[in-house]
C-alpha cells in the first residue's frame, strides 16, 4: 500500500505588528486588548501549573504509562487544548480525518483538536516499529521526522511554561501563543500521517483472515458444485487449513497455538464417517466434531468479513476467534490421536469399556454427566481394568499414554508383566467364590466406589486382602498413567469424556468477533 500523498500543513502566519493578534494581546493594540491579556495570563499560569503536575520518567518524557500519570497527562491536554482553542483563532484544518477508518473516527469524532495522550505517547517515545502477530512493521521515515518536529514543539513549550512559573521571569505570552500554535500544527501533521500508517498497518495484520475468508468462499462453491471429496475442494480445504494454521500460531494465545494444524485429520475424519454411520463408534464420535470444529471456524470466517473493520489487528484479542480456534486445536489434535490406525481401534475399545462400566454403574454414569471431580480419579482405574482384562484390543491406549510400560517391541514390560499377573490371580480367586462375572464386577465397583457393599459379604480375610493389595497397586498405575505426560492423558480424558458425557449441542454458537 502506498503512503498517502499530500503537502504537509505549514504553521500560520501570526502577525506581531500592532494591531494583530499577538500585539493585541500582549501590548494593548486594540480594544478591551488589556483584559484579554490578563485572562490570558491566568489561562497560561493554570496551564503551567498543569504541566507542574505531570508525572515524568526517569528519562525527562512524559509518563502516560502508570494510572497518575496518563490522569494528569489527560488534564492538561485537555487544558492545553481549551487554551489553544482560546488564544490561537487560525485553526488547522483537520478534515483529513474524514479518511479515516470508522474505529479512528470514534477517536476522532469531528475536527476539534482532541489531543489524545496515545499519540503524544508515540511522539515522545520515537515510536518507530510495531510488531504485529510476530510480524514486524516499521513506520516510514516521512512519519518519524514529523514526529521530530512535533516532538521539539513540545519541548520548546513545555520550556516556556516553565518559565512562568520561576520568580522573578519575565515570560512572554506571545511566545508562548506562538508555541502552542506551533504545536498544534506539528501535532496535526504527525497525527495525520501516524494514523494513516497505523491503519494500513492494520489492514495487513488483518489481510491473512481476508485471504481465509476468501479461501473459505472459494471452497465452500467447490463443495457445493463439485463435491465435498472432489479433487478441487480437497486442494482448497489443505490450502484453507493451512491459512488457518498460521492463523493459529499467532492468535491462539490461551492454548498451544500450533502451527501444524494440516488438513489429513480433515481427510481422515471424512474416511471415518465414509466408513459407515455408526453414531456409538468412538471414532465415528470424533470425526463427527472434528469436522463441526472447523465448520465452526469457517462460519466464523464468513461472517466476520462484515465486520473487518472492528477486528482487532493484535489477533489474539478476538475472543470470539480465539474460542473458535482453541475448539479447532483441541478437536484436531483428537482426530489425529484417534482417527489413526491402530490407536483408533484400541481408543475405541476403551471407549466400549467405558460405556460398559457406564451401564453397569449408575454412580459412574452420574460423575460423567455432571463432569464431578471424582471422575478424573475414576477413569484411569477403569482404563487400567480394561487393558488388565484384554491387554490386546487396549495396549495402543494405554502405550500412547505410559510408553515406559512397554518394550521396544510393544509388549507389556516386566513390572507390567506382574500387574497382569497380579490381576489374573486376584480375579481368579474371587471367581472361585462369586463366579467369573460377579468377580469383575467386584474390582469395579471398588474402583468407582472405593468399596463394594454387599459384594464383600461371603469373602474370606485372605480375599479382602488380596482385593486390597490389588487395589493399591491398581492406584499406582493410574497416578503413573496420569503424571508422565500430562499433556497427552488430558487429551485422552478429555476425549473419552466428550464422548461419555452427554449430547452434542444442536445449535452454533452466537457469533462474536
Amino acid at each position: 500500500r502506498s503512503e498517502p500523498s499530500y503537502t504537509p500543513m505549514r504553521l500560520p502566519p501570526m502577525p506581531c505588528a500592532a494591531g494583530g493578534v499577538v500585539a493585541a494581546r500582549c501590548v494593548g493594540g486594540e480594544d478591551n486588548a488589556p483584559a484579554d491579556v490578563e485572562d490570558d495570563v491566568a489561562v497560561v499560569v493554570s496551564l503551567a501549573e498543569s504541566l507542574r503536575r505531570l508525572v515524568f520518567a526517569q528519562d525527562g518524557e512524559v509518563d502516560v504509562h502508570s494510572s497518575v500519570g496518563a490522569g494528569a497527562c489527560h488534564k492538561f491536554l485537555r487544558e492545553l487544548s481549551a487554551a489553544t482553542d482560546r488564544m490561537c483563532p487560525e485553526t488547522v484544518d483537520r478534515s483529513y480525518r474524514e479518511g479515516f477508518s470508522r474505529n479512528y473516527r470514534l477517536l476522532f469524532p469531528d475536527t476539534q483538536r482532541h489531543y489524545r495522550t496515545d499519540v503524544l505517547e508515540a511522539c515522545v517515545e520515537q515510536l518507530d516499529a510495531f510488531v504485529v502477530n510476530g510480524t514486524r512493521y516499521s513506520l516510514s521515515e516521512h512519519v518519524l521526522s514529523l514526529g521530530a518536529a512535533m516532538r521539539h514543539s513540545w519541548g520548546r513549550l513545555r520550556l516556556l511554561l516553565r518559565a512562568w512559573l520561576e520568580p522573578g521571569s519575565s515570560a512572554d505570552l506571545g511566545k508562548v501563543i506562538l508555541a502552542m500554535s506551533a504545536l498544534d500544527v506539528a501535532w496535526a501533521n504527525f497525527e495525520r500521517q501516524y494514523i494513516m500508517e497505523l491503519m494500513a498497518i492494520e489492514e495487513r495484520a488483518r489481510s491473512i483472515l481476508v485471504a481465509a475468508g476468501e479461501l473459505e468462499r472459494r471452497l465452500r462453491y467447490a463443495e457445493r458444485d463439485l463435491g465435498e471429496q472432489s479433487a478441487q475442494a480437497r486442494k482448497l480445504r489443505r490450502r484453507l487449513a493451512s491459512y488457518v494454521a498460521r492463523i493459529n500460531s499467532v492468535a491462539n494465545m490461551k492454548r498451544k497455538g500450533r502451527g501444524d494444524l494440516g488438513a489429513e485429520v480433515l481427510e481422515s475424519a471424512y474416511d471415518a464417517l465414509a466408513a459407515g454411520p455408526d453414531e456409538q463408534d468412538a471414532s465415528y464420535i470424533v470425526a463427527q466434531r472434528v469436522l463441526r470444529s472447523f465448520g465452526l471456524l469457517r462460519a466464523w470466517l464468513r461472517q466476520v468479513r462484515a465486520w473487518l473493520e472492528r477486528v482487532d489487528p493484535y489477533l489474539s484479542s478476538n475472543p470470539g476467534l480465539v474460542e473458535r480456534l482453541v475448539d479447532w486445536e483441541e478437536s484436531w489434535e483428537a482426530g489425529r490421536r484417534y482417527l489413526s490406525c491402530p490407536l483408533r481401534d484400541s481408543f475405541c475399545h476403551v471407549v466400549s469399556s467405558m460405556r460398559a462400566a457406564k451401564e453397569a454403574e449408575p454412580a459412574f454414569q452420574a460423575m460423567c454427566e455432571d463432569f464431578d471431580p471424582e471422575v478424573f480419579l475414576v477413569l484411569p482405574r477403569l482404563m487400567w481394568l480394561a487393558f488388565l482384562r484384554r491387554p490386546s484390543d487396549h495396549a495402543e491406549a494405554m502405550r500412547s499414554i505410559l510408553p515406559g510400560a512397554f518394550s521396544a517391541d510393544a509388549a507389556p514390560a516386566a513390572s507390567l508383566d506382574a500387574f497382569i499377573a497380579e490381576h489374573r490371580r486376584v480375579n481368579a480367586q474371587l471367581s472361585e467364590v462369586l463366579g467369573h462375572e460377579a468377580a469383575a464386577a467386584l474390582i469395579v465397583q471398588r474402583a468407582i466406589r472405593g468399596e463394594a457393599g454387599d459384594a464383600m459379604n461371603g469373602l474370606s480375610a485372605s480375599h479382602l486382602e488380596a482385593v486390597a493389595c490389588f487395589m493399591r497397586e491398581l492406584e499406582q498405575w493410574s497416578m503413573a498413567a496420569q503424571r508422565f505426560c500430562p499433556d497427552d492423558w488430558n487429551s485422552c480424558m478429555a476425549a473419552v469424556l466428550g464422548i461419555l458425557g452427554g449430547q452434542e449441542p444442536t445449535s452454533a454458537p452466537k457469533f462474536r468477533i
